[in-house]
């Protein structure tokens, strides 16, 4: 996943383009991708209590989708609220969040993986006792 969120982020700073919406259809963009993220960012800290790896996968990749969206939105916004004569802050800004994004998806991989494995260790050693 992290892979072709790269890919995309790469296509987006290479083509200097955004995603445009008609009137004010950009508001409900952004009221959803905050909504988004403030849920999804919610239900990881509440499920990580119940220390139930399917449970917490699915509620981290919610997170990432909703890091995915605020990304859309900042480059929506650039788009409709930009300045066309500044392409380079717009590159700049797109690749800098894009790649926060990256590093965030795959920092959640990691720490999901390490987790787990370190939960797999654990049940073997106490099968054996």
């Amino acid at each position: 996943m992290n892979i072709a969120l790269a890919v995309i982020v790469a296509f987006m700073v290479h083509q200097n383009q955004g995603y445009e919406y008609p009137g004010t259809l950009i508001y409900v963009m952004a009221a959803y991708s905050f909504y988004a993220v403030i849920s999804a960012a919610v239900s990881v800290v509440k499920f990580r209590r119940y220390r139930n790896p399917i449970l917490s996968a699915a509620k981290v990749i919610s997170l990432a989708a909703a890091m995915v969206s605020i990304l859309s939105l900042e480059t929506a916004m650039l788009a409709q609220f930009g300045n066309d004569d500044t392409p380079f802050f717009r590159k700049a800004m797109t690749g800098a969040t894009g790649g926060g994004v990256c590093v965030i998806v795959l920092g959640m991989a990691a720490y999901m993986l390490a987790t787990s494995t370190k939960e797999i260790k654990k049940l073997a050693n106490h099968s054996r006792e």
